[in-house]
């Protein structure tokens, strides 16, 4: 036990002088692996920074939601309304459609509010909202005027009363902002009888596939005949997602795999010269009883030491570089708050820089091959 301690603490001081007489060595594996480290988690950001962008949009656009639009003739008795249609679409989505008619109403200041009719297919979505309010009231959507406030509206000649709702998001992609007073189908049914638009939102539930949920509809739709009906799918986008998921996956592996043979081959050649630099030494200690294993061992601690050492200078480099880097870049300054979402984690970067430490370590490979000659061949 004595002797394994005695050796460990001549290789490590023999390591420690070797650091000192070849400075440029020690510099060389420093300065490569902390160049590929940086290059990986940069290139790693990158790629997480442009899904989480992708993502963003698709959340934006809704990404499980379809929007279906419709214009409706009039005097047609026997169009059903597509929310009608699209309810037998079964029961792992949610559904809102809304008609829009022809006349408008306008409050007290003289701006126009459009008017939607609703089904009950819809009732599931609004009654939330609509129990904010008083029963038996008209519910006017807006985002200008405070909610709970009682209002009048001129309705195609007519005085009416409302009391002012918030106007959710997805209410306002209907509107493009405007206000809405929304009525039941059947109070609106003179203004239906003279035709109407019809937008149909259908939002996946947890878990549904909106793929699957677009082919029904569209099966659906072409059973129906509809064929004035327009799709908005989110499906471009999710397969563009999806493409970029792979792509990332695809690149880390691949840079992954360069950089960690990039660093076998630097930590590989610099183990062998260092090696025959020091051979009879270490035949030598062999002969009086170091294992080979104790040997190996040492390069295998220096390559694991270099490398932690590199990543760490990598990993501040980047996290300094971050923000004004991908900032050039275009990148919206949410995405780049390392406080919400942080590229260089210590879970990425394990992940990212797993290959260069192997590739590291493998660079030792050499000199356990060469530890297995027997001593009296290379002391002769």
């Amino acid at each position: 036990m004595k002797a394994w301690i005695l050796t460990a603490f001549y290789l490590s001081k023999d390591t420690w002088s070797r650091w000192l007489e070849t400075p440029g060595a020690l510099a060389a594996r420093l300065l490569v692996c902390a160049l590929l480290a940086l290059l990986l988690l940069l290139a790693g950001a990158l790629l997480q920074l442009g899904e989480r962008t992708l993502a963003g949009r698709l959340g934006r656009m809704g990404g499980h939601t379809l929007i279906v639009t419709e214009a409706a003739p009039a005097g047609v008795d026997s169009f059903r309304p597509l929310g009608r249609v699209l309810a037998a679409l079964g029961s792992d989505h949610t559904l809102l459609a809304l008609r829009q008619v022809a006349v408008t109403a306008r409050d007290g200041r003289g701006q126009e509010c459009l008017v939607l009719a609703y089904d009950e297919e819809s009732l599931p979505l609004l009654a939330p909202w609509f129990a904010l309010a008083p029963a038996g009231e008209n519910h006017l959507f807006t985002a200008s005027i405070p909610s709970g406030l009682p209002v009048r509206l001129e309705l195609d000649g007519a005085d009416l009363s409302a009391i002012t709702l918030p106007a959710p998001e997805w209410l306002q992609r209907f509107t493009g902002g405007r206000p809405a007073l929304l009525l039941p189908a059947a109070r609106a049914a003179e203004w239906l009888a003279a035709g109407w638009f019809e937008t149909v939102r259908l939002s996946a539930n947890d878990g549904a596939d909106v793929r699957r949920l677009a082919a029904g509809l569209r099966s659906l739709l072409a059973l129906e005949e509809r064929t004035t009906a327009q799709l908005q799918s989110p499906e471009a986008l999710l397969d563009e997602l999806e493409s970029l998921q792979h792509l990332q996956a695809g690149l880390r592996h691949g840079a992954g795999w360069i950089a960690g043979l990039i660093a076998a081959l630097v930590f590989g050649s610099i183990a062998v010269l260092e090696y025959r630099q020091n051979r009879f030494t270490l035949a030598l200690l062999r002969s009086f009883g170091a294992p080979a294993a104790l040997l190996l061992l040492r390069y295998l601690l220096e390559a694991a030491l270099l490398t932690v050492a590199a990543v760490l200078a990598a990993r501040g480099l980047a996290g300094l570089l971050h923000a004004p880097l991908f900032g050039l870049a275009g990148f919206e300054a949410a995405l780049l708050d390392r406080g919400r979402f942080d590229p260089y984690a210590w879970s990425e970067t394990a992940r990212g820089l797993a290959w260069l430490f192997i590739g590291a370590l493998a660079g030792t490979l050499p000199v356990a091959f060469a530890l297995r000659q027997p001593v009296g061949r290379v002391l002769q």
